[in-house]
C-alpha cells in the first residue's frame, strides 16, 4: 500500500513540474550530452575549430561548451548583435522618411527650381514590401500631378548626407563586391541596389539568350558575350568592374534549359535611384528638362530648409517589419543600414563608426563589453568580425527576456518553415521548432538561436565552426543533428526529479 501511495505521489510531482504525456521516459543529460560530443568530434572536423555552448533558459543551466569563451568569425551570426541594437534602440514601429522637397516656385503647372530628395537609408523601395521597385515612385509622380506640377525646369538631386560616403563594409572580399550579397549601402536606396536578372536560354542555337532585369534603365548596360550550345553543360559568368555600372555576362548556355536568374550589384546608390526616379516621372507624364543629381557632386551644396518647401513625406514600413526580412533572408545590405541608421540617429551622422559606437553600448547591457569582441561591420561579410558563443548566448538569453522577446522570436528563420533554414530539419522534431539565425561564408559556418525540448524546456545555443573545408551541407549535418536531439529530448530540470530517476535507455 506503502509503495502505491510513493508511486501516485511521484507521479503527481512529473505531473506539475512538465506537460509531457504519460509514459514519458525521462533521460539522463549525461546521455544527451554524449550524443552531442560524438557529433561535434566527428574525425570529419577534426582540421577545424568549433565552438559550442547549449544552455537552458528555464534554469541556466550548461548542458554542453565547447570553446565557448573563444572568438570566432562569425559570419551572419554577426546580424544577432546588429539587429539586437537596433530593435532595442529604433524599437519596433521606427520608420524610415523620405521626403520630396524643392526649390524656387511653382507657377502655373511648371517647377521652376529643383526637385530633392532627402533620404535617412530606407531600404524597402524592392518588390518585397511593394508592388515594384518603382511603384513608390509612381505615387509620387500622381502626387505631383494631383498638385498641378506638369513640369520641372531643374533638377533631381539626391540628398545622401545622413550617411557618409563608405558604401562598401571594411574587410569585404574584392572578389564579391559585383554580388547582390554585396550590394552598396546608402541614405537613398532602390531595388535593394542590385539587380534581379531573369535569363532566358534559347530554344535552337542560332538563338540568343534573353536576359530581362527587373528594373529597366539607362543608368547601366548589359553586355551579352554568352555563346549557346547544343550539349555540354552551362556555365555563366557575371562581372561588374569595380566604380563601373556596366554587367558582363560570359560563358556558354545550352539550349532548351529551364530560365534562372542572377543579381549583380550597381554602384552609387543615389545616381541609381534619382536616375530611376526620373525616368519613372517621365514615363507617368512629367516632363523635366534637368539631370539626376547626386547632392556630392555639387559644390558647396547643402540643404537649407529655409530655402525650401517639402511637397510629401514618405514613412517606410516599421522596422519589425523590416529586421523580419533583414534575419530571415540574411540581407546583408539591411544589417549595414541598421548600424549606420543608428549613427544617424544618435550621434547625427551615418557612419559605421558612429553606429559600431551605438552598438557596442546597447550590447554592454548583456554583459557582452566593447573591447571583448570585434564588431567590424552589421552583416557578417567582414573578415574581421570575432565573437564567441558565449557572448551570443548572452545576447539571445538578454534578448529572450526583454521586452521585444516576441518580436525578436519572430523575425528568426524557422527550421524547415521559412527563410535560410526553410529546407532544413523537415521531418523531425525541429522542424517548426527551431528558430535560429544562420551564417554562411567561406570555410565559416553558424548558427545560434532557440529550440523547445518535448517536454517544453527552452533551451539557447549558439554554433559557430571556423577554418572547415568541407561543405556546407556537412556543417549541417552536424548541427541540424544535434538540435533534433534537443528536440526530441523529454528532460526536466526540477533537481528533485533529476537527482532521483535514473539513466534510461539510450534516445
Amino acid at each position: 500500500m506503502k509503495k502505491i501511495i510513493l508511486l501516485s505521489v511521484i507521479v503527481v510531482i512529473l505531473a506539475g513540474c512538465s506537460a509531457a504525456p504519460l509514459g514519458t521516459t525521462y533521460y539522463d543529460l549525461e546521455d544527451l550530452q554524449e550524443k552531442i560530443d560524438e557529433q561535434f568530434s566527428d574525425t570529419l572536423f577534426a582540421h577545424a575549430h568549433w565552438g559550442v555552448l547549449i544552455q537552458s533558459l528555464n534554469s541556466g543551466d550548461v548542458w554542453y561548451k565547447r570553446n565557448e569563451e573563444k572568438m570566432f568569425m562569425p559570419a551572419s551570426n554577426e546580424k544577432i548583435l546588429t539587429s539586437a541594437a537596433a530593435l532595442l534602440k529604433l524599437g519596433p514601429q521606427f520608420k524610415f522618411t523620405t521626403t520630396l522637397n524643392y526649390t524656387g516656385e511653382i507657377i502655373d503647372s511648371v517647377l521652376n527650381g529643383d526637385l530633392i530628395i532627402v533620404g535617412d537609408g530606407d531600404p524597402t523601395l524592392y518588390n518585397k514590401f511593394y508592388d515594384e521597385p518603382t511603384t513608390l515612385f509612381k505615387h509620387w509622380a500622381d502626387t505631383l500631378l494631383q498638385l498641378g506640377i506638369k513640369q520641372i525646369n531643374g533638377n533631381i538631386i539626391g540628398d545622401d548626407n545622413a550617411f557618409d560616403d563608405n558604401h562598401l563594409g571594411y574587410g569585404w572580399a574584392f572578389d564579391g563586391l559585383d554580388a547582390w550579397y554585396s550590394a552598396e549601402v546608402g541614405a537613398l536606396q532602390l531595388n535593394e541596389n542590385y539587380l534581379d536578372l531573369k535569363f532566358y536560354p534559347p530554344l535552337t542555337a542560332s538563338d540568343t539568350l534573353i536576359i530581362i532585369p527587373n528594373l529597366v534603365s539607362d543608368y547601366y548596360s548589359i553586355e551579352n558575350n554568352v555563346e549557346v550550345v547544343d550539349t555540354g553543360r552551362s556555365r555563366i559568368r557575371i562581372d561588374r568592374p569595380f566604380g563601373e555600372n556596366k554587367i558582363i555576362v560570359s560563358g556558354k548556355i545550352v539550349v532548351g534549359e529551364e530560365p534562372f536568374e542572377r543579381t549583380p550589384s550597381i554602384t552609387n546608390p543615389t545616381m541609381f535611384y534619382v536616375t530611376v526616379l526620373k525616368e519613372t516621372f517621365k514615363q507617368n507624364g512629367l516632363d523635366i528638362t534637368g539631370t539626376p543629381l547626386d547632392c556630392d557632386n555639387i559644390e558647396n551644396y547643402n540643404f537649407d530648409s529655409l530655402k525650401t518647401k517639402t511637397i510629401l513625406v514618405h514613412k517606410s514600413p516599421p522596422l519589425n517589419e523590416i529586421l523580419k526580412l533583414l534575419m530571415k533572408r540574411s540581407q546583408n545590405m539591411y544589417a549595414e543600414t541598421m548600424v549606420r541608421t543608428l549613427g544617424y540617429k544618435y550621434e547625427g551622422l551615418g557612419s559605421f563608426k558612429n553606429g559600431k559606437k551605438i552598438v557596442e553600448e546597447t550590447l554592454s547591457r548583456f554583459g557582452v563589453e566593447p573591447g571583448g569582441y570585434a564588431f567590424m561591420d552589421g552583416s557578417g561579410l567582414s573578415r574581421y568580425n570575432f565573437v564567441s558563443p558565449k557572448q551570443i548566448i548572452k545576447i539571445l538569453t538578454g534578448m529572450w527576456n526583454g521586452e521585444y522577446k516576441e518580436i525578436w522570436y519572430d523575425i528568426q528563420p524557422v527550421a524547415g518553415v521559412d527563410g535560410t533554414l526553410k529546407r532544413r530539419m523537415k521531418g523531425t522534431k525541429a522542424e517548426g521548432n527551431v528558430h535560429a539565425k544562420t551564417g554562411t561564408i567561406s570555410n565559416v559556418r553558424g548558427l545560434s538561436g532557440y529550440v523547445k525540448t518535448s517536454t517544453g524546456e527552452d533551451v539557447v545555443f549558439s554554433f559557430l565552426i571556423n577554418g572547415h573545408l568541407k561543405t556546407s551541407r556537412d556543417t549541417e549535418l552536424i548541427t541540424d543533428k544535434v538540435l533534433e536531439f534537443i528536440a526530441e529530448f523529454p528532460y526536466i530540470s526540477d533537481d528533485l526529479i533529476v537527482d532521483k530517476r535514473k539513466p534510461a535507455d539510450k534516445l
